[in-house]
């Protein structure tokens, strides 16, 4: 994945979860909370996420 678009899904998951927060828990929208949850962990995911592996040409022989 390139990187600026991973950063850009990152960004917007946060604020997001954000946007989420805050219309839900002044309104009571269990749903919204819910959703906000969600993006944040998608949030924390993206950041950190699973570390690839790489090989080096020396590894396979």
């Amino acid at each position: 994945m390139n990187v600026i678009f991973r950063v850009v899904l990152i960004v917007a998951c946060f604020f997001t979860a954000v946007a989420c927060y805050v219309f839900g828990v002044p309104v009571g929208g269990i749903f919204f909370v819910i959703l906000g949850v969600t993006f944040e962990g998608l949030f924390w995911v993206g950041i950190f996420g699973k570390k690839r592996k790489y090989q080096t040409r020396n590894q396979n022989r």
